[in-house]
């Protein structure tokens, strides 16, 4: 097979990149890993034990052990999350080079035309909350519309754009035109099929090459960290690649039973397993957050103070994650504008930040939240936001193009360019900047 442009992976941004350079009238090919749809039911996170459409990562907070899933269908994790679209703030991207705030306001705007997020009622939740932090409130625009999800796939819609979609197809390296790594990329070599009847992917032996004039790698954070380090690129060829990952660190606070008096207990986990009514939409998870910030520095060194993010969720997770045992009702508290760094090993294992900083300015968060709420010696729990970041850094690996450094036919325009992380998800911020990159690419037609 060959095409013009080869896109790797199907999530938020590849959806955006395939469509746009297809509109620009390149050849596309979009290639995702997984083979499986995701239930397009508004509200459920399918990333529980029995889901098929994810991938499951180790990651280590300091001594404790969680599992980052990360969507392996069409749509990415976008078709798994919670699909919140909070913009990013003007002054969290001046530090990204001085165009980049006009860049971004360009393609949020674009891909606010296509997803058209919406905003949800307060939950009980989140107005108990509230009243604890008047005028501190916002609400969380969703990427859904009445009981249906809309991930990025339905929004940007490869193939109407005629795009050719392969799912099942992981790619396990890229392919160099003179066998060297670090020249100039020319396609990539997809995973062999097992010839047994257990199915799956053969890791020690190659299977077809997509031959291409330019790649553009969108497999994610971790994704595009592995595939990039799997075909020879890293700290020897002068790229940092999974160093310096960025992430909102939060601590899990549980309610008692009076705060959620209003809240059902039934929100049809089980008709996703089979039980009507299968079309029924679920509440979202979180409508609205708590922002605040801490008086104080956490150090002399600390550039600015620590701003928090206090998430009420609507129910106990088990409502909205198939197959997860039962849990308590838990509100987060995370932290915005974190100091600390993690990495990315060659083995896939994420070190996720744990800066001594990062985690005093949580607790005291912790603490103010537990007291203005009446919630006692609540213990936090350690978790994480799922908004890991930063493993090809503009500026570090890939340029403001969204080009690899020194490699020719090699982009990646997904959350692993991001030079800092916003103080917000993530997820709209991806989207903006995969169309900013799209339509430089666009413009340059580099195939």
């Amino acid at each position: 097979m060959r095409a013009d442009v080869v896109v790797v992976g199907a999530g938020p941004a590849g959806c955006v990149l395939a469509r746009r350079l297809a509109e620009a009238g390149a050849d596309v090919v979009l290639l995702e890993a997984g083979d499986h749809v995701a239930s397009p039911r508004a509200g459920l996170l399918d990333v529980g034990p029995g889901s098929h459409v994810v991938t499951r990562h180790q990651a280590r907070l300091g001594g404790t052990v969680l599992e980052l899933p990360r969507g392996r269908t069409l749509g990415g994790s976008g078709a798994v999350n919670g699909g919140y679209c909070v913009a990013a703030r003007p002054s969290d991207l001046v530090s990204w080079g001085p165009d980049w705030p006009r860049r971004h306001a360009v393609g949020l705007a674009r891909a606010a035309e296509r997803l058209r997020p919406t905003l949800a009622p307060m939950d009980p939740v989140a107005a108990r909350v509230a009243a604890a932090f008047p005028g501190r409130v916002s609400a969380v625009a969703q990427a859904r519309r009445g009981a249906r999800r809309v991930t990025a796939f339905d929004a940007w819609d490869p193939p109407g754009a005629g795009v050719r979609v392969r799912t099942g197809a992981r790619v396990a390296r890229l392919s160099w035109a003179d066998g060297a790594a670090g020249g100039r990329c020319d396609g990539v070599v997809l995973a062999a099929a097992r010839g047994n009847a257990g199915g799956g992917d053969d890791d020690n032996a190659d299977g077809e090459v997509v031959a291409t004039d330019l790649v553009v790698l969108c497999a994610g954070t971790i994704g595009s960290a592995a595939l990039l380090r799997n075909s020879g690129l890293g700290e020897s060829t002068g790229h940092p690649v999974g160093e310096r990952v960025q992430e909102h660190p939060e601590v899990l606070l549980g309610l008692p039973a009076g705060v959620a008096a209003d809240v059902s207990s039934d929100y049809g986990v089980t008709a996703h397993r089979g039980t009507e009514p299968r079309e029924a939409a679920l509440v979202p998870l979180l409508s609205h957050v708590i922002r605040f910030g801490l008086d104080e520095a956490p150090g002399p060194t600390a550039p600015e103070a620590p701003e928090i993010e206090v998430r009420p969720y609507a129910v106990p997770l088990h409502h909205v994650i198939p197959g997860v045992d039962p849990m308590p009702l838990r509100l987060g508290v995370a932290l915005m504008n974190p100091l600390g760094y993690g990495r990315i090993d060659a083995d896939g294992t994420v070190f996720l930040p744990d800066d001594p900083r990062d985690a005093a300015a949580l607790y005291a968060a912790a603490a103010i939240v537990a007291d203005r709420l009446g919630l006692g010696e609540a213990e936090p729990v350690p978790s994480t936001s799922q908004h890991l970041s930063g493993s090809a850094r503009i500026g570090e690996v890939v340029d403001h193009t969204g080009r690899v450094m020194g490699v020719d036919g090699l982009y990646v325009a997904d959350a692993s360019v991001l030079p800092t992380l916003p103080r917000c998800g993530p997820y709209y911020t991806v989207l903006a900047v995969a169309e900013a990159l799209a339509a430089g690419l666009a413009a340059e037609r580099p195939w």
